[in-house]
């Protein structure tokens, strides 16, 4: 059962935490754009958690900061304006139980289909996690994105989700220009960069 009580608790908590570790930043708005997409049904306490940390984080450093911003029709679950606009997605490798066997697959998926929904929406992109969970990225989508790369994307896809509309001409925009690493506990935060995070997961699997 949802408990919005308990759900503002919790966010606030976190918000004044992240204030005194700032200092300079204000947080209101991005709670209350949170709360309102809360009460509508569409985040958790876990997805809100990462959204309010890192945007403190980039708050910090002097972004415009938008929690659940609406941008040609899609909402992006951050979206900071600075030096350059950048557009980010929290993941957090939720796994229904019917993919149990096929988890990597399964999430591969979602990543996939949240870089090609919203990653051409900024200037630069970034999908944030929690520190614990290392997502499973689909090679083609980093190197090459030829047109028998994208069929196969667009069939991983569709595999997991009833989505018709992709086509190959979507992936010419797409990009991923790294994983921002989310420390929930420590209030956190450490982007890093797609060649960097690629190599990482080659050393482990």
């Amino acid at each position: 059962m949802r408990d919005k009580r308990k759900f503002l608790s919790d966010l606030n908590e976190l918000k004044q935490k992240l204030e005194e570790v700032y200092g300079n930043i204000k947080l209101d708005d991005i709670v209350d754009k949170l709360e309102y997409h809360y009460e509508l049904g569409l985040i958790n306490i876990n997805h809100a958690s990462i959204q309010l940390i890192v945007s403190a984080y980039l708050k910090s450093l002097g972004y415009r900061v938008f929690a659940e911003y609406e941008k040609k029709g899609r909402l992006l679950d951050i979206y900071a304006i600075g030096d350059v606009d950048i557009g980010i997605e929290v993941e957090y490798g939720y796994l229904p139980n019917p993919s149990a066997i096929i988890a990597e697959e399964y999430l591969m998926s979602r990543i996939a289909l949240k870089i090609l929904r919203y990653s051409s929406l900024s200037s630069k992109f970034y999908i944030a996690v929690p520190s614990f969970y290392a997502p499973p990225l689909p090679k083609e989508l980093i190197s090459s994105k030829d047109g028998e790369d994208a069929k196969k994307i667009i069939a991983l896809i569709k595999r997991f989700h009833n989505i018709n509309y992709i086509k190959v001409e979507d992936f010419k925009n797409i990009k991923l220009n790294g994983i921002i690493n989310v420390n929930v506990s420590e209030l956190k935060v450490n982007i890093i960069d797609i060649e960097k995070y690629t190599l990482l997961k080659h050393s482990y699997g």
